[in-house]
């Protein structure tokens, strides 16, 4: 993640204004890891400027991930969430709470794509989805204990 200067100073380049708001919106979503939606950053931006508007929110939200600033994340439901986070990182997503974690594991970004594909890739992001911890021990309280006998990394199971 870029700190306020690196930011200021990579919106220059990218030929946007640097305003208050912009930067507070940043801000706002670099200090959390939970993938917030535009109404969560606006509601925390609003404390400290009461005038901005949800609108003013969105669309530096969109600009600033138009110009990779910023990362978009639209995991399985209809709210965009964002990530302040723009360093090549994957995601676990909850389908029952919608919590999104991420992971930083190097042996996904050196996955390989048959040449036969003919596609040319120009960038990628992978997402797991079941269940977090919580959601699954309110669903089997025994799922802990029997997730831990096995005392390996989970594996995708190809359901």
């Amino acid at each position: 993640m870029l700190n306020v200067q690196e930011f200021i100073d990579a919106c220059r380049e990218c030929g946007l204004n640097v305003t208050y708001q912009r930067i507070l919106i940043y801000k706002s979503l670099v200090k959390t890891k939970t993938h917030p939606t535009a109404e969560e950053i606006y509601h925390e931006v609003k404390a400290e400027y009461p005038s901005i508007s949800l609108a003013t929110v969105y669309k530096t939200l969109e600009t600033l991930a138009e110009h990779d600033l910023i990362s978009k994340v639209t995991p399985l439901h209809d709210l965009a969430r964002y990530d302040g986070d723009t360093e090549q990182h994957h995601h676990l997503v909850c389908l029952k709470c919608r919590k999104i974690i991420d992971i930083h594991e190097e042996a996904l970004n050196n996955l390989k794509v048959p040449k036969e594909t003919g596609f040319k890739i120009e960038g990628y992001r992978i997402q797991f989805e079941g269940l977090c911890r919580q959601c699954a021990l309110e669903d089997d309280p025994n799922w802990e204990e029997t997730s831990a006998k096995s005392n390996e990394d989970t594996t995708f199971c190809g359901k």
